[in-house]
Protein backbone atom coordinates (compact mmCIF):
# COMPACT_ATOMS: atom_id res chain seq x y z
CA UNK A 1 0.00 0.00 0.00
CA UNK A 2 2.48 2.13 0.73
CA UNK A 3 4.99 1.58 -2.16
CA UNK A 4 2.91 3.80 -4.38
CA UNK A 5 3.44 6.97 -1.51
CA UNK A 6 6.99 5.91 -1.93
CA UNK A 7 7.41 5.83 -5.38
CA UNK A 8 5.77 9.59 -5.22
CA UNK A 9 8.66 11.29 -3.24
CA UNK A 10 11.27 8.94 -4.88
CA UNK A 11 13.37 11.10 -7.19
CA UNK A 12 14.46 9.76 -10.93
CA UNK A 13 17.80 10.11 -11.53
CA UNK A 14 17.83 11.55 -15.65
CA UNK A 15 21.21 10.46 -17.21
CA UNK A 16 23.67 12.91 -17.61
CA UNK A 17 22.77 12.59 -21.74
CA UNK A 18 18.68 14.12 -20.73
CA UNK A 19 20.09 16.99 -18.64
CA UNK A 20 22.22 17.81 -22.10
CA UNK A 21 19.22 17.62 -23.85
CA UNK A 22 17.03 19.46 -22.19
CA UNK A 23 19.65 22.12 -21.57
CA UNK A 24 19.68 22.21 -25.56
CA UNK A 25 15.99 23.03 -25.80
CA UNK A 26 16.09 25.26 -23.13
CA UNK A 27 19.13 27.43 -24.76
CA UNK A 28 17.40 27.27 -28.20
CA UNK A 29 14.36 28.53 -26.21
CA UNK A 30 15.82 31.35 -24.26
CA UNK A 31 17.70 32.45 -27.50
CA UNK A 32 14.25 32.87 -29.36
CA UNK A 33 12.85 34.72 -26.91
CA UNK A 34 15.43 37.01 -26.07
CA UNK A 35 15.57 37.99 -29.60
CA UNK A 36 11.77 38.52 -29.32
CA UNK A 37 12.49 40.83 -26.48
CA UNK A 38 15.36 42.67 -28.44
CA UNK A 39 12.81 43.45 -30.88
CA UNK A 40 10.22 44.27 -28.27
CA UNK A 41 11.75 45.23 -24.61
CA UNK A 42 8.08 46.65 -23.35
CA UNK A 43 6.00 43.14 -24.25
CA UNK A 44 5.32 41.89 -20.52
CA UNK A 45 4.38 38.60 -21.96
CA UNK A 46 8.03 37.51 -23.49
CA UNK A 47 9.26 39.42 -19.95
CA UNK A 48 7.21 36.60 -18.09
CA UNK A 49 8.07 33.94 -20.45
CA UNK A 50 11.73 34.64 -20.23
CA UNK A 51 11.65 34.76 -16.76
CA UNK A 52 10.35 31.14 -16.47
CA UNK A 53 12.37 29.68 -18.02
CA UNK A 54 15.43 31.23 -16.99
CA UNK A 55 14.74 29.73 -13.65
CA UNK A 56 13.58 26.27 -15.12
CA UNK A 57 17.44 26.67 -17.04
CA UNK A 58 19.35 27.07 -13.60
CA UNK A 59 18.53 23.92 -12.55
CA UNK A 60 18.47 22.01 -15.81
CA UNK A 61 21.87 23.55 -16.68
CA UNK A 62 23.71 22.89 -13.22
CA UNK A 63 23.14 19.15 -13.81
CA UNK A 64 24.33 19.59 -17.46
CA UNK A 65 27.83 18.53 -18.30
CA UNK A 66 27.84 20.45 -21.60
CA UNK A 67 25.79 23.83 -20.62
CA UNK A 68 27.30 24.04 -16.35
CA UNK A 69 29.62 26.47 -17.58
CA UNK A 70 26.74 28.95 -18.42
CA UNK A 71 24.86 29.15 -14.76
CA UNK A 72 27.08 32.35 -14.26
CA UNK A 73 25.98 33.96 -17.48
CA UNK A 74 22.31 33.27 -16.71
CA UNK A 75 21.97 35.02 -13.35
CA UNK A 76 23.90 38.02 -15.17
CA UNK A 77 21.05 37.46 -17.55
CA UNK A 78 18.43 37.08 -14.86
CA UNK A 79 19.49 40.24 -13.68
CA UNK A 80 19.03 42.20 -16.35
CA UNK A 81 15.77 41.35 -17.13
CA UNK A 82 15.43 42.22 -13.80
CA UNK A 83 16.52 45.95 -14.43
CA UNK A 84 14.54 45.56 -17.70
CA UNK A 85 10.79 44.90 -16.07
CA UNK A 86 11.87 47.86 -13.38
CA UNK A 87 12.28 50.13 -15.82
CA UNK A 88 8.94 49.49 -17.54
CA UNK A 89 6.90 49.55 -13.95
Amino acid sequence: MFQSLKSLWKKESASAQEYDEQAELLAADIKKLEADLAGEPRNSDIQKQLMLLYNRALNVFAKSETHRHEVDALFVRIDELRNIIRRNI
